[in-house]
């Protein structure tokens, strides 16, 4: 199955007024990463499988 990725690119110009609340969405979801990243360690120790998504 071929799979595409596509990349958009922005120019943000306003950047005095989103500059705050795309820091605070990228510090989000850093830490969001950490947990999902933390979670998938743990189950990797504790069963040795690799974690799935559950539906």
């Amino acid at each position: 199955m071929l799979e595409v990725h596509c990349t958009h690119r922005a120019k943000i110009c306003n950047h005095s007024q989103v500059a705050e609340p795309l820091h605070r969405h990228g510090w989000s979801a850093s830490k969001l990463w950490n947990v999902a990243n933390y979670h998938s360690q743990q189950v990797w120790e504790d069963t040795g499988k690799v974690p799935t998504i559950r539906s």
